[in-house]
């Protein structure tokens, strides 16, 4: 590998200690790795620093105060020195399929420059195949000339060019369970309902009542979630929830709108 083109690993982080050890010692291969901290309160500054640590004398690591998935993005990339980046979430495991697969691409002589990667997604420790989180494939490597992430939630990187994909997996944190889809829902819905208002959507009673149900009906059998089990049955309630709550909260805001004039 050490004729390929140099790589930085990108990961912006607030409070993974739980998480954030099993991302680093996958992607302790890359010749840097960028980390930009949103104000952490827990151990994730120790676990980087780790002098033990595999990654160790990899990490270049940055102070920012979290103001946006969409800002920490760009403001990492601008961190990066090599032109090729890989961008990680600290709840992600980069394989060593795709540890392969990046570093045969990186030695060929004029490699295609942006890249989308397939997430295994998971759901309480099982892999999850169907249903609107499949397929998951995640604008993630690339060269970052002229590339910038956008929108304020479920940020992507906006490429110059058309994207080729790489079928060899990231793994999402497979104890991924109902708590930590809740604790994101709440945050995400809040964000995404003041967005809908702020460019003068609305919604009303019906949206309230029915989105959640056909969400439900949406994920389970129009995307086939019922071939996940159990596991399928769960994420099309709480993907309906999501949707409900979304609307609710809509209906919070456009009449604290309304009120003010």
């Amino acid at each position: 590998m050490s004729d390929r083109r140099k790589l930085t690993a990108v990961l912006i982080v607030l409070n993974e200690e739980a998480v954030l050890a099993r991302c680093l010692k996958s992607i302790a291969w890359c010749d840097e790795i960028v980390v930009v901290d949103g104000g952490s309160h827990d151990r994730t500054r120790a676990i980087v620093f780790n002098a033990d640590a595999p990654w160790a004398g990899h990490v270049k690591w940055f102070d920012r105060p979290w103001d946006g998935f969409k800002n920490q993005r760009n403001y990492a990339l601008d961190q990066a020195t090599h032109e090729w980046v890989l961008c990680l979430d600290a709840d992600e495991e980069c394989t060593e399929e795709l540890r392969n697969r990046i570093a045969n691409l990186l030695l060929e002589a004029d490699p295609h420059p942006y890249w989308k990667i397939r997430r295994q997604e998971y759901f309480l420790g099982k892999p999850i195949h169907y249903g609107v989180w499949n397929p998951s494939y995640q604008d993630r490597l690339f060269k970052k000339t002229g590339v910038r992430f956008v929108n304020e939630i479920h940020e992507y990187a906006k490429f110059p060019g058309e994207a080729q994909r790489i079928h060899e997996p990231l793994l999402h944190d497979p104890e991924f369970y109902p708590e930590k889809f809740l604790a994101k829902m709440n945050k995400y819905t809040s964000i995404e309902a003041r967005n809908r208002v702020s460019d003068g959507k609305r919604t009303n009673w019906f949206h309230i009542i029915f989105a959640g149900p056909a969400m439900f009906f949406k994920n389970y059998f129009y995307y086939k979630s019922y071939r996940d089990g159990i596991h399928g049955v769960a994420i099309s309630v709480l993907e309906g929830v999501s949707r409900s709550v979304r609307h609710v909260k809509m209906w919070q805001y456009q009449t604290e709108k309304d009120r003010r004039g």
